[in-house]
């Protein structure tokens, strides 16, 4: 029987962002499945984006998969399907709250962007997201992943963006609802993600049975760019449990 895959992608993120993942899949799993990348709605409250999206999930079992606010929004449509998902795949994502100092730095982007527009994402920004020595141990792999999330952020454009920070600032933490589901959870996240926590993430993990970490080494957080061949194989094991 034919398994459905979902994708939710991050910020600033189409589904040029699985297509490394989606074809290292297609040439090595033999299992029967779809591939359905969704599109985070550009109106609406947090709320009503993880309603919409959830609406969207009809598949039996499918395996939901988030990558970064994507992660985030999955696992709030988790708990609202609970068993009716087979496994929820977090991907570069710790799904709570965000600190203070995070929502002030938001705020100020956001306000600034309002004032003064948008010139793109800056490569500094760019830098941030992925492993601190890609440009150096893989010059043409940094240049080639660089240009991808250059084209994503123009092609979605400044509305999307203040949307997609907006709805997300303000939100609950979800670790104790998913670590009470008996849904298989599993989070992947490269082991120099800047945005990730990962000592505060292992210790809110702690006594939470369903739910498994793995790090993924030499990558940052662009994880399905970074390192699609573990992503994929990650995708193959679900697939074939």
């Amino acid at each position: 029987m034919s398994q459905t895959i979902y994708f939710i992608p991050g910020t600033m993120c189409d589904e040029h962002l699985w297509l490394p993942v989606w074809q290292r899949l297609q040439e090595q799993c033999h299992e029967d499945h779809q591939l359905i990348s969704l599109v985070i709605p550009n109106t609406g409250c947090m709320d009503e984006v993880v309603s919409a999206l959830a609406e969207k999930i009809v598949a039996h079992k499918a395996i939901l998969v988030g990558f970064s606010l994507g992660g985030y929004i999955a696992s709030a449509i988790a708990l609202k399907l609970k068993n009716k998902l087979k496994h929820l795949l977090i991907v570069s994502n710790f799904p709570k709250n965000l600190p203070i100092a995070e929502i002030k730095q938001r705020k100020r982007t956001t306000d600034l962007i309002s004032q003064r527009g948008y010139c793109g994402i800056p490569d500094k920004r760019v830098d941030d997201l992925l492993h601190p020595e890609i440009k150096q141990l893989n010059r043409q792999g940094y240049q080639d992943i660089k240009q991808i999330i250059v084209a994503m952020d123009r092609t979605l454009g400044v509305d999307v963006l203040l949307h997609q920070l907006r709805i997300s600032m303000h939100r609950p933490n979800l670790l104790p609802g998913l670590a009470r589901l008996s849904l298989p959870i599993t989070l992947l996240v490269g082991d120099a993600d800047n945005l990730v926590d990962l000592a505060s993430l292992k210790q809110a993990l702690h006594g939470a049975s369903q739910i498994v970490l793995k790090e993924i080494p030499h990558t940052g957080h662009m994880l399905p760019l970074e390192s699609p061949q573990a992503f994929a194989t990650m995708l193959m094991h679900l697939l074939t449990s």
